[in-house]
């Protein structure tokens, strides 16, 4: 791959500071991977009124929390949605 071949020949040029920066930057791409969805779900509109049919807040205020939770709650948020899939 070009790209591959492009990323190891700047690694090669670069200096310790620079590799020292790029170590911390692969490290926090590690650690962000559980994160990451590892496929978009498609979820249907009828689907998404029953999960938020009973809710006393609104849907905007919910999504903005979840963007805002820690690890240990965004595992227990994804297992309720799969649960609904």
């Amino acid at each position: 791959m070009k790209i591959k071949k492009n990323i190891f020949d700047s690694i090669n040029k670069m200096n310790a500071g620079e590799l020292a920066y790029l170590y911390e930057q692969v490290r926090f791409l590690e650690e962000r991977k559980p994160f990451l969805p590892k496929k978009k779900q498609n979820v249907s509109i009828e689907l998404i009124l029953e999960m938020t049919d009973s809710s006393k807040s609104r849907w905007s205020d919910t999504v903005i929390s979840a963007r805002d939770m820690n690890k240990k709650e965004k595992d227990v948020y994804y297992e309720q949605i799969e649960k609904y899939s």
